[in-house]
Protein backbone atom coordinates (compact mmCIF):
# COMPACT_ATOMS: atom_id res chain seq x y z
CA UNK A 1 0.00 0.00 0.00
CA UNK A 2 1.35 3.53 -0.89
CA UNK A 3 1.94 6.48 1.26
CA UNK A 4 -1.39 8.77 1.13
CA UNK A 5 -1.25 11.96 -1.05
CA UNK A 6 0.82 14.82 1.11
CA UNK A 7 2.48 12.08 3.55
CA UNK A 8 6.37 12.34 3.91
CA UNK A 9 8.23 9.11 3.24
CA UNK A 10 9.56 7.07 5.87
CA UNK A 11 13.07 8.23 5.76
CA UNK A 12 12.31 12.06 4.59
CA UNK A 13 13.96 13.10 8.00
CA UNK A 14 17.01 11.45 6.96
CA UNK A 15 17.35 12.14 2.98
CA UNK A 16 16.40 15.62 3.65
CA UNK A 17 19.63 15.82 6.13
CA UNK A 18 21.48 13.73 3.77
CA UNK A 19 20.91 16.41 0.90
CA UNK A 20 21.26 19.18 3.23
CA UNK A 21 24.88 18.30 3.74
CA UNK A 22 25.78 17.44 0.43
CA UNK A 23 24.36 20.68 -0.88
CA UNK A 24 26.32 22.64 1.77
CA UNK A 25 29.25 21.64 0.59
CA UNK A 26 28.99 23.12 -2.54
CA UNK A 27 27.41 26.37 -1.19
CA UNK A 28 29.84 26.92 0.86
CA UNK A 29 32.62 26.63 -1.82
CA UNK A 30 33.85 30.59 -3.56
CA UNK A 31 30.77 31.40 -5.76
CA UNK A 32 28.18 28.89 -3.90
CA UNK A 33 25.51 31.57 -3.13
CA UNK A 34 25.25 32.41 -6.79
CA UNK A 35 24.77 28.55 -8.27
CA UNK A 36 21.25 27.92 -9.30
CA UNK A 37 18.99 25.55 -8.24
CA UNK A 38 20.07 23.11 -11.06
CA UNK A 39 23.52 23.51 -10.36
CA UNK A 40 22.44 22.22 -6.52
CA UNK A 41 20.62 19.68 -7.73
CA UNK A 42 23.42 18.11 -10.04
CA UNK A 43 26.07 18.82 -7.46
CA UNK A 44 24.06 16.34 -5.01
CA UNK A 45 22.68 14.08 -7.64
CA UNK A 46 19.25 14.22 -7.25
CA UNK A 47 16.89 16.39 -9.49
CA UNK A 48 15.44 20.05 -9.07
CA UNK A 49 12.06 18.50 -8.60
CA UNK A 50 13.79 16.45 -5.66
CA UNK A 51 15.12 19.74 -3.89
CA UNK A 52 12.16 21.33 -4.32
CA UNK A 53 10.46 18.24 -3.08
CA UNK A 54 12.80 18.81 0.26
CA UNK A 55 13.34 22.58 0.14
CA UNK A 56 10.73 24.67 -1.95
CA UNK A 57 13.65 26.64 -3.61
CA UNK A 58 16.61 27.85 -3.57
CA UNK A 59 16.15 30.45 -0.56
CA UNK A 60 14.51 27.45 1.51
CA UNK A 61 17.41 25.22 0.68
CA UNK A 62 19.87 27.85 2.12
CA UNK A 63 17.89 28.66 4.69
CA UNK A 64 17.85 24.91 6.08
CA UNK A 65 21.72 25.06 5.73
CA UNK A 66 21.97 28.25 7.75
CA UNK A 67 19.77 26.28 10.65
CA UNK A 68 21.67 23.18 10.06
CA UNK A 69 24.89 25.16 10.79
CA UNK A 70 23.65 26.91 13.88
CA UNK A 71 22.34 23.52 15.37
CA UNK A 72 26.04 22.16 14.46
CA UNK A 73 27.68 25.16 16.09
CA UNK A 74 25.46 25.26 19.43
CA UNK A 75 27.79 23.48 21.76
CA UNK A 76 30.37 25.81 20.40
CA UNK A 77 28.33 28.60 20.82
CA UNK A 78 27.66 27.39 24.60
CA UNK A 79 31.37 26.92 25.16
CA UNK A 80 31.87 30.63 24.44
CA UNK A 81 28.67 32.07 27.01
CA UNK A 82 29.23 29.25 30.22
CA UNK A 83 33.46 27.94 29.74
CA UNK A 84 35.38 29.98 32.73
CA UNK A 85 36.08 33.60 31.92
CA UNK A 86 39.23 33.95 34.97
CA UNK A 87 40.34 37.63 34.37
CA UNK A 88 39.05 39.65 31.68
CA UNK A 89 42.21 40.06 29.54
CA UNK A 90 42.93 36.31 29.73
CA UNK A 91 39.13 35.88 28.81
CA UNK A 92 38.75 38.17 26.02
CA UNK A 93 41.79 36.54 24.49
CA UNK A 94 40.69 32.92 24.92
CA UNK A 95 37.53 34.02 23.11
CA UNK A 96 39.19 35.98 20.32
CA UNK A 97 41.38 32.66 19.94
CA UNK A 98 38.15 30.71 19.39
CA UNK A 99 36.64 32.85 17.41
CA UNK A 100 39.75 32.88 14.88
CA UNK A 101 39.66 29.09 15.40
CA UNK A 102 36.54 28.48 14.27
CA UNK A 103 36.78 30.89 10.90
CA UNK A 104 39.98 29.85 9.82
CA UNK A 105 39.98 25.83 10.81
CA UNK A 106 36.29 25.22 11.31
CA UNK A 107 35.03 26.59 8.12
CA UNK A 108 33.50 29.37 9.50
CA UNK A 109 34.43 32.08 7.18
CA UNK A 110 33.25 30.27 4.26
CA UNK A 111 29.97 30.14 6.13
CA UNK A 112 29.87 33.96 6.12
CA UNK A 113 30.96 34.75 3.07
CA UNK A 114 27.72 32.51 1.99
CA UNK A 115 25.52 34.54 4.60
CA UNK A 116 26.78 37.66 3.63
CA UNK A 117 26.88 37.32 -0.10
CA UNK A 118 23.33 35.69 -0.20
CA UNK A 119 21.87 37.59 2.51
CA UNK A 120 23.13 40.81 1.13
CA UNK A 121 21.02 40.16 -2.01
CA UNK A 122 18.12 38.42 -0.88
CA UNK A 123 15.01 39.50 1.79
CA UNK A 124 14.09 35.96 2.71
CA UNK A 125 18.36 35.15 3.38
CA UNK A 126 18.94 38.61 5.04
CA UNK A 127 16.97 37.49 8.15
CA UNK A 128 17.77 33.84 7.99
CA UNK A 129 21.44 34.53 8.15
CA UNK A 130 21.68 37.44 10.89
CA UNK A 131 18.77 34.82 12.77
CA UNK A 132 20.64 31.85 12.66
CA UNK A 133 24.30 32.36 12.53
CA UNK A 134 25.68 35.65 13.07
CA UNK A 135 23.43 36.57 16.15
CA UNK A 136 23.68 33.35 18.23
CA UNK A 137 27.50 34.12 17.72
CA UNK A 138 26.96 37.71 19.11
CA UNK A 139 24.19 37.03 21.74
CA UNK A 140 27.19 34.55 23.26
CA UNK A 141 29.85 36.96 23.15
CA UNK A 142 27.44 39.55 24.77
CA UNK A 143 26.56 36.40 27.54
CA UNK A 144 30.71 36.26 28.18
CA UNK A 145 30.77 40.11 28.59
CA UNK A 146 27.98 40.38 30.49
CA UNK A 147 29.75 38.07 32.97
CA UNK A 148 32.35 39.88 33.47
CA UNK A 149 31.00 43.25 33.99
CA UNK A 150 28.92 41.87 36.69
CA UNK A 151 32.00 40.40 38.13
CA UNK A 152 32.64 44.41 37.80
CA UNK A 153 35.88 43.40 35.40
CA UNK A 154 34.48 45.60 32.87
CA UNK A 155 32.48 49.11 32.82
CA UNK A 156 28.62 48.57 32.14
CA UNK A 157 27.95 49.35 28.50
CA UNK A 158 25.97 48.59 25.68
CA UNK A 159 27.03 44.55 25.20
CA UNK A 160 25.92 44.41 21.72
CA UNK A 161 27.98 47.34 20.27
CA UNK A 162 30.87 45.70 22.56
CA UNK A 163 30.32 41.83 20.37
CA UNK A 164 30.42 43.36 17.70
CA UNK A 165 33.93 45.55 18.21
CA UNK A 166 35.38 42.44 19.24
CA UNK A 167 33.85 40.36 16.37
CA UNK A 168 33.43 42.68 13.65
CA UNK A 169 37.36 43.08 12.92
CA UNK A 170 38.23 39.60 13.37
CA UNK A 171 35.61 38.40 10.84
CA UNK A 172 36.65 41.21 8.34
CA UNK A 173 40.25 40.13 8.18
CA UNK A 174 39.41 36.67 7.65
CA UNK A 175 36.85 37.61 5.17
CA UNK A 176 39.66 39.62 3.71
CA UNK A 177 42.25 37.21 4.11
CA UNK A 178 40.38 33.93 2.43
CA UNK A 179 37.06 34.28 0.85
CA UNK A 180 38.21 38.24 -0.81
CA UNK A 181 41.86 36.92 -1.31
CA UNK A 182 43.49 39.41 0.38
CA UNK A 183 46.51 36.53 1.42
CA UNK A 184 47.72 36.90 -2.18
CA UNK A 185 47.31 40.30 -2.70
CA UNK A 186 47.99 42.47 0.73
CA UNK A 187 48.65 39.41 3.54
CA UNK A 188 47.82 39.98 7.09
CA UNK A 189 49.41 38.40 10.14
CA UNK A 190 45.84 36.92 11.82
CA UNK A 191 47.42 36.27 14.29
CA UNK A 192 49.54 39.69 14.83
CA UNK A 193 46.17 41.19 14.25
Amino acid sequence: MGRSSGARNADFEKVRSDLLRAARARLLTPGGAGVSLRELAAAVGVSVATLRHYFGDKEGLITAVFEQLNQDGAFYLLQVTAAPVGPVEESLRWLLSQVKLGLQEGGLTAVHALGLSAGLQDAQLGPAYLNQLLEPTLQAVEARLARHVTQQELQPCDLRHAALLLIGPVLLASLHQTALGGSNCRPLNQEGF
